[in-house]
């Protein structure tokens, strides 16, 4: 039988202890990685929501973010970057939130109505994301690249669409189509509610939900 020198234990316990304490410390300076650029880019929504895209410059966001404006440009070239990425960030929290509770199993309708849904509840609890959105998505600074990954994001929802049309519940319409007439009802109510003009009530959500399914679902007559 071997018998392990105690020195040679400590010496083992020593390292692993290094190791660990290396890590935990590598994990903290990603956290804090982390950390700052999700302030960076929260501030930036807060800002662009009170005073636009040129009364937002980089030195007011790195302000009241609380960093140095060096450090913005560390994640960010620029600020035309820095909503680039913050575009993208509230897409992949748009379909995180239309996937809440998705289930497969349910009717091509209840699924639609699920995902349609889900979207409307997300902008009404996140009103600056969604007047975010709709003011900087056709904006000359938002990149291709932006427009594609974002559609990339949106990819479970297009397949959603495409295996729907060739089930023949939905309309066989081009994708773009089927995104405006669903998309532009939700605009319109939100903006109509974050305006106090209207209150969106449960039944006018699954009112509107029914007339956007009756818009794009399949009828023989289509």
């Amino acid at each position: 039988m071997k018998i392990i020198q105690p020195g040679l234990v400590f010496h083992y316990e020593t390292l692993f202890l290094s190791a660990r304490n290396e890590r935990s410390f590598r994990y903290k300076m990603i956290e804090n990685k982390l950390d700052k650029r999700t302030s960076i880019m929260n501030t930036t929504l807060e800002l662009l929501s009170e005073h636009g895209f040129h009364g937002t410059p980089i030195s007011l966001i790195a302000q009241h973010a609380g960093v140095g404006a060096g450090t913005i440009y560390r994640y960010f070239a620029n600020k035309e970057e820095l909503i680039n990425e913050l575009f993208k960030e509230i897409k992949r929290d748009v379909i995180k939130a239309m996937l809440t509770n998705y289930r497969e199993e349910g009717t091509y309708k209840e699924r639609f109505k699920h995902l349609w849904k889900n979207m409307i509840y997300f902008f009404m609890d996140h009103p600056k994301e969604f007047q975010f959105i709709e003011q900087h998505r056709y904006a000359p600074y938002m990149s291709n690249l932006t427009r594609e990954e974002s559609f990339m994001i949106l990819s479970p929802i297009m397949m959603f669409f495409i295996e729907s049309k060739r089930a023949r519940a939905m309309k066989d319409l081009p994708l773009y189509t089927i995104i405006a007439l669903l998309y532009g009802p939700i605009v319109s109510l939100l903006k109509q509610h974050i305006d106090h003009n209207q209150t969106l009530t449960e039944d006018r959500i699954e009112q509107a939900a029914e007339a956007c399914w009756d818009a794009v679902r399949y009828t023989e007559a289509s």
